[in-house]
């Protein structure tokens, strides 16, 4: 691997690196810089990992409850140092760090409490982290499982099952389930029901406000009340959204939705790495997207949480990006995957809708829409279950689509048009993986399965779409859908209280 950091350009030592940085004892702008060192560069945390010395001084300075200030960096050091699968092994294996990292976050001192939480979540010290923060059991019955397919703005149609349930339960979706999982528009959604603790109703006002700013709001079709400026505004609208696709290969411009994202995904401590909401009393979240900077492409799975110490590891893959090459790690019975990017970054990836917005890229790695991917990406969030808890069984899983239309026959066209749009619809089916749920599942009857998903003409709607009278079709399709459903609506909820119930009684 090409290595820029500082140490490896310079050919310096880091023993003699730290003995500088220390030689005043517990020197806190030394602890601050170490730690930031570690985390900006991956060159730097895999070379920190390789020398003995950084890793016992760094935890000296953690035994060092003198001074809270350098401990607490001292701890941020660590848990940086455990992004790296490199190092991952040597600290779990360092005698005694857990029991300290546990004891420290019982201490008085907030900030170093919480940096302790962090460096156990970066760890994998999972179960150690939930006793530590006083965190919700897994119920006896087993994991509880909400996946969210993508969509676009056919997500509306998402939103409003999750108010039904909701409305129905009487809690929010964070107090009914342990792993919340989310492609695209469903990666919006579990983010912001898990990360943000937001109910159903206040997401949907959210989500339609995103379609209006980021797909640039239209004069209704409709509208013959409409002004000429108005319709000579949408003519504009139309011709540099035509001209952006040829010119940028995608029709809307992303700034606008990650402005959105960044002001949605702030903390209030200025911590928005997914990682750090694994202190919180939430559940557990993943966001699926597709790495294409790797061939063939992969799904990605971003996570606010890393697999339990112990989880086999499978051989690195490279990938080469904008000249650089870089080390993807990924389990040898999971996905590629990581915890330590922003919020906002992991939902912008899984959104990356090829056509209608942009790829994104960090300049070493390029992703596109999880729905290339995992439209529905059920089957994913039972695999991470699985790893997450091992030994725990799945008892209840909810799937919740946006929409689909009856099958019928296809107009002719151009026969190489047809096959592009043909490959679109396969790649992006959320129907294949529920087929294959109910081929499989009927062999594990104890996981009791609800898949909600409206099938109705009036959900044939453009990803993109924002004319509220669309909207509105979508909407009341959903609305009949429930009505319906309302028997099946009521077993998955009497469900999901019984099992909550249960969780709350063994907390």
């Amino acid at each position: 691997m090409e290595n820029t950091s500082y140490f490896a350009a310079s050919g310096h030592k880091l023993g003699a690196f730290f003995s500088f940085i220390f030689r005043f004892p517990y020197y806190p702008f030394g602890a601050s810089a170490v730690s930031k060192v570690i985390l900006q560069d991956l060159g730097n945390r895999v070379l920190v990992g390789k020398d003995d010395e950084p890793v016992r001084q760094l935890i000296s300075m953690i035994s060092n409850d003198n001074y809270h200030v350098v401990q607490r960096l001292a701890l941020l050091a660590v848990g940086n140092l455990g992004f790296c699968p490199e190092n991952h092994h040597v600290l779990v294996a360092v005698e005694g760090l857990r029991e300290l990292l546990v004891q420290l976050t019982a201490t008085p001192e907030p900030r170093v409490n919480k940096a302790a939480a962090r460096a156990l979540a970066i760890l994998g010290e999972n179960e150690s982290l939930r006793c530590a923060i006083g965190g919700r059991q897994i119920p006896k019955r087993g994991i509880r499982i909400l996946s969210l397919d993508g969509g676009g703005m056919k997500g509306l149609a998402t939103v409003q099952i999750l108010e039904e349930i909701e409305n129905r339960t009487g809690k929010r979706m964070h107090e009914l389930f342990d792993l919340i999982c989310g492609t695209s528009t469903g990666g919006i959604y579990a983010a912001a029901l898990s990360i943000k603790s937001m109910s159903a109703y206040r997401l949907e006002e959210i989500y339609k406000n995103f379609g209006k700013v980021v797909f640039s709001e239209p004069v209704p079709k409709d509208n013959n009340s409409a002004t000429w400026k108005e319709k000579l505004d949408q003519l504009y609208k139309s011709s540099s959204q035509s001209f952006r696709v040829v010119a940028k290969g995608s029709k809307h411009n992303p700034d606008k939705l990650e402005r959105l994202l960044k002001d949605l995904c702030a903390d209030e401590d200025g911590d928005d790495r997914l990682i750090e909401s694994a202190v919180k009393d939430i559940p557990k979240v993943c966001l699926i997207s597709t790495l294409v900077s790797v061939m063939p492409a992969q799904p990605f799975v971003f996570r606010n949480y890393q697999y339990p110490v112990g989880t086999p590891k499978a051989p690195c893959v490279t990938s080469e990006s904008s000249g650089t090459t870089a080390r993807v790690s990924h389990k040898q019975s999971g996905l590629i995957g990581s915890c330590k990017y922003q919020l906002w970054q992991a939902i912008r990836a899984s959104c990356a809708a090829p056509y209608y917005l942009d790829d994104f890229s960090d300049d070493v790695y390029r992703w596109r829409d999880g729905g290339l991917m995992a439209n529905n990406p059920t089957i994913i969030s039972m695999r991470e279950a699985l790893l997450l808890w091992p030994d725990t069984k799945i008892d209840c899983l909810v799937s919740v689509g946006s929409g689909s239309v009856p099958t019928k026959a296809r107009k002719g066209g151009w026969r190489y048009l047809d096959a592009g749009q043909v490959l679109i619809e396969s790649a992006c089916s959320v129907d294949r993986v529920e087929e294959t749920l109910n081929t499989l599942l009927p062999m594990h009857p104890k996981i009791r399965y609800f898949r909600f998903n409206p099938v109705d003409e009036r959900c044939d709607m453009k990803l993109d779409e924002t004319d509220p009278a669309v909207w509105q079709k979508l909407e009341a399709a959903t609305k009949d859908y429930i009505e319906n459903n309302s028997e099946y609506f009521n077993i998955a909820c009497e469900t999901l209280v019984q099992a909550s119930a249960n969780s709350d009684t063994e907390k």
